[in-house]
């Protein structure tokens, strides 16, 4: 297994070192000229309750159970987006 370790910065400022392993990469995009979004392969449902609005009204008539397929996005930034993008040159 190959780990790649990444910078994570949190909204109240906080820096963590997280990593992932590079086998389960399916897909990365560069959203921004200092930014890459990163697709794992490890699709996973989650179940969640949501309003059940009735369509005729827009009236909220209760809660209803969800499921949904996920799969784990990371965001590279700065000098990790150089790190990750010279792996394969």
């Amino acid at each position: 297994m190959s780990l790649f370790f990444y910078t994570r910065k949190t909204e109240d400022g906080k820096i963590f070192t997280d990593s992932f392993n590079l086998e389960k990469v399916i897909r990365s995009v560069q959203v921004d000229d200092n930014k890459v979004l990163v697709l794992l392969d490890d699709a996973h449902d989650r179940s969640e309750d949501v309003p059940d609005v009735d369509p005729k009204t827009g009236k909220q008539r209760g809660v209803k159970r969800q499921r949904n397929t996920y799969s784990t996005e990371i965001s590279l930034v700065d000098e990790d987006v150089t790190r990750f993008n010279n792996l394969n040159n």
